[in-house]
């Protein structure tokens, strides 16, 4: 962003104005504020892009974090119920994997 941008603080701070008989030269304060404007107008669309951003982030945070709590839950009640010996060893076993496949796929991807 700060490429994009005409003028530097520095460059704002240091500007010197030519005075002709009347003061400064109305044009040349013109074109210098023009840049200023220009300069302010690009950063105020890249804040409100950068803000979009973050909301979009938010909201894609928020449901990471629940399926992240969905799949605790589920696995919370799948080792609850390997550990009371509910299971059934064929199918049961089957579910499980795919449960800990799942688990592991979410968590993994999504951490990338």
């Amino acid at each position: 962003m700060a490429n994009e941008m005409n003028l530097t603080a520095q460059d704002v701070y240091s500007k010197e104005f030519h005075v002709d008989l009347k003061g400064y030269a109305p044009a040349e304060v013109d074109e210098f504020l023009d840049q200023i404007i220009e300069d302010y107008q690009l950063y105020d669309e890249k804040i409100e892009e950068l803000g979009q951003a973050v909301t979009r982030y938010e909201a894609k945070i928020k449901e990471l974090q629940q399926e992240i709590y969905t799949l605790k839950a589920d696995n919370d009640k799948l080792t609850e119920k390997i550990s009371t010996g509910m299971v059934n060893t064929n199918t049961d076993q089957v579910d499980i994997l795919k449960r800990i496949a799942r688990l592991e796929k979410a968590v993994f991807e999504k951490a990338e």
